[in-house]
């Protein structure tokens, strides 16, 4: 079997858009061959800045032979009485090309119908692949699609030149006005001009010879080996290797050659994150860092970088690593200016201009966030049970974390690097003596940035993220704006995956609610809104007629809160947990007004419904569940009991469960631990036996109401105690 080659070649793509075009270009293709019953042993892609490249290998030579049946007229509408085909039993059978003798008769829903058996013989696989490419490229899709010249094509970049070759023989196609060929382009500077491609088997190896490496994953290799290598020549190391800078230097190139840079020692006094974004974001450099680490705070790097050119010539070396050279002194010069010509006004100094900085428009200034922020601290830290976990000491620097954290985005060096917001604060933070908690905090809050980034690894900083995220996707709900579709210009789903994140991974001891932080997000933002066409809009979203009407916060609090806890339960699954046992627990009572109590409950539920005697438990719970309304009466009066069953069944709830709880206790109080849910769980498995026979002798539903009010009272009261821990109706499937 032949092997097919595509190569679309184009003016340099994106960087970050290179994979991804490859990726599609190689399941587009898999996906219209299928359709197009066209076999193959399996597609190889390519990429690199210039081309994007598809091998198919052993493809037949013909489409796959498929057969259908159609269906057509009843068979009692299709003969006369002589037997003889009717206009629309020939006409149905011409249609197909066949005679009326050669269709088949099969009975649908006890109908005789006229079938016609249609075989699509194969065509040559050469005569299907221009449609199947045509159709492949215009559904390769990206940002910022162009058109060029007369051409109505739309691709990323312009189209510059096609090879489509099965094994050695020319597959003619054309595309955006380019007629394919074996002709391909070679390395730009290294093998400028046209090369051949003698066949597909060929197509690497030719191409290597022309400076070109298309092998992403080789090219990836190359640049490791090469800056591993130069990092070790200069007694360091490249941990940037681990990063996305690798990914974006592996594609911007064609033939990567690692050159080493150096600037003076005297920047290595700044930050060293400063030297790196500037190295990283804005040169594409890698930095080298000392191979011993004392201070990981403030990791030690050495005065050189390396930089991957695209360019291997020696005499070339010098000007690309001087011009480099130049450009970073620039840079490093700007950064040292800022960084210290900052320094020259404190944090809060820099109040005034913050409250001229517009954080949202409807939702004031960055001053006007800081003051919310501030306040949400203090209503955190005041409210049961945080305030009894948190310490004076964190609750005064939680709030100062949240004065202070917002400041650096009035410097010079962010507004330069805004990559350096949060860390520019710490570090000025820490030359002003904060607290290094407030110090970390500042830095740590905005984590994580990036769908790939941790958590905060300090509690203040877990905090303060939790505050800014839930006040950004609050504020921006307020006004409106919340994600349609894949659209997410606020980044809401990722500042709202990041809160729950943190408080399912980071805040397990400290109760967090964000129903009643939620509010008061909303009654901050309401003299914001109230009066603004923002406000006129969203509350005409809610139902509001008019703007000055008041703002609706409980139409808008249900929508962040159901924004928020699909993002929870999705995490829950992520993490394992079963989605009856996720739908049970959140079921249960509001989940976001404490979800560290959430993974206490997910795990006791996880282990019930595995433990002896679970099915017994969670068949009477759910029973009980089934039968309750939620306004059904909670009283219960103990002389009007009459059967012996329900009687039995309630003095067994009050000695058994509610006395043996309710001993330590003022009244009814939830559990708090996981052994105090399982404690609950054994007092209430005592109960079975007693609801059992509640349920064999008694008329729940009983015609006389005062008799079924009872009845439902005592259900209520046991249930409450189910309830405490889940809603054991969304339990039902695991009982089957």
């Amino acid at each position: 079997m032949a092997n097919y080659l595509l190569e679309i070649g184009v003016e340099e793509l994106p960087a970050g858009f290179v994979p991804e075009a490859e990726e599609r270009l190689r399941e587009l293709l898999r996906a219209n061959l299928t359709e197009a019953n066209i076999a193959f042993k399996q597609i190889r892609s390519y990429s690199t800045p210039r081309r994007l490249t598809a091998v198919v290998e052993e493809i037949a030579a013909v489409q796959t032979t498929t057969e259908k049946k159609v269906k057509g007229p009843a068979v009692k509408s299709s003969f006369d009485a002589n037997n003889k085909p009717t206009p629309q039993a020939e006409g149905f059978a011409k249609k197909h090309g066949l005679t009326a003798a050669e269709l088949l008769r099969e009975e649908v829903g006890g109908i005789e119908y006229l079938h016609a058996l249609v075989v699509n013989s194969g065509k040559a696989t050469q005569e299907v692949l221009p449609e199947i490419v045509n159709k492949v490229i215009g559904q390769i899709s990206g940002e910022r699609l162009m058109r060029w010249g007369e051409c109505e094509v739309k691709f990323s970049r312009p189209l510059r030149w096609l090879v489509s070759l099965l094994d050695d023989k020319l597959v003619d196609i054309t595309v955006a006005n380019f007629k394919s060929g074996r002709l391909t382009r070679g390395h730009r500077i290294l093998h400028p001009g046209e090369i051949s491609i003698a066949h597909a088997d060929k197509y690497e190896e030719t191409l290597k010879e022309a400076f070109v490496i298309v092998d992403p994953a080789k090219r990836r290799q190359m640049v490791e080996s090469q800056v591993s290598a130069r990092a070790d020549e200069l007694g360091g190391k490249a941990p940037q290797l681990k990063s996305g800078l690798l990914d974006e230097v592996v594609n911007l190139t064609e033939w990567p050659t690692a050159l080493v840079g150096q600037f003076e020692d005297g920047y290595l006094t700044l930050p060293a994150t400063l030297i790196e974004t500037i190295m990283i974001h804005h040169q594409r450099y890698f930095p080298v860092e000392a191979k011993e680490q004392k201070d990981l705070s403030n990791r030690t790097l050495l005065p050189y970088f390396i930089t991957i050119t695209n360019n291997d010539r020696k005499e070339a070396a010098p000007h690309i690593k001087q011009g480099n050279e130049r450009v970073l002194r620039a840079r490093l010069a700007d950064g040292k200016f800022f960084f210290f010509d900052d320094s020259k006004a404190k944090l809060e100094d820099r109040l005034p201009a913050l409250a001229k900085l517009t954080y949202q428009e409807g939702l004031g200034s960055y001053g006007d966030k800081t003051d919310r922020l501030s306040q949400l601290a203090t209503v955190l830290t005041n409210s049961e049970p945080a305030s009894s976990v948190l310490s004076n000491h964190e609750k005064t620097n939680l709030v100062r974390t949240c004065g202070l954290m917002k400041l650096d985005l009035v410097s010079n060096l962010v507004r330069e690097l805004p990559e350096l917001q949060g860390y520019v604060g710490s570090w000025y933070a820490k030359r002003e003596g904060e607290p290094e908690e407030v110090v970390q905090a500042i830095l740590s809050h905005y984590a994580p940035r990036t769908s790939n980034d941790a958590i905060p690894q300090d509690r203040l900083g877990q905090l303060a993220a939790v505050l800014d995220k839930l006040d950004h996707v609050v504020g921006l709900f307020a006004l409106g704006k919340k994600p349609t579709g894949s659209s997410d210009p606020y980044a809401l789903r990722r500042n709202a995956q990041g809160l729950i994140d943190i408080v399912v991974d980071g805040l397990t001891d400290l109760p967090v609610n964000l129903t009643t932080l939620t509010a008061s997000l909303l009654m901050a933002f309401e003299p914001l809104l109230e009066n603004s066409a923002s406000a006129e809009k969203n509350g005409s979203q809610n139902g509001k007629k008019s703007a000055g009407q008041k703002f609706d916060n409980e139409a808008i609090a249900a929508e962040v809160k159901d924004f928020i806890m699909q993002r929870l339960k999705g995490k829950l699954v992520d993490c394992g947990y079963g989605k009856e046992i996720v739908e049970a627990v959140l079921g249960a009572r509001d989940p976001l007004a404490n979800v560290s109590d959430v993974m206490v409950r997910m795990n006791t539920v996880k282990h019930m419904v595995s433990a002896p005697g679970a099915a017994d438990l969670m068949r009477v719970g759910i029973r009980i569940g089934n039968i309750l309304k939620p306004d059904s009466p909670d009283v219960v009066q103990a002389d009007a009991l009459t059967g012996a069953s329900e009687k039995a069944l309630w003095e067994a709830f009050q000695k058994n469960v509610k006395a043996n709880w309710e001993r330590s206790k003022e009244g009814f109080t939830l559990p708090t631990t996981e052994a105090e849910y399982q404690s609950l769980l054994d007092l209430l498995h005592k109960l079975t036996p007693f609801i059992d026979s509640f349920f064999e002798d008694t008329m729940v539903n009983d015609e006389d109401m005062a008799k079924r009010n009872n009845r439902h009272g005592i259900l209520k009261n046991i249930d409450r105690y189910f309830r405490a821990l889940a809603d054991f109706t969304k339990l039902q499937a695991l009982t089957n």
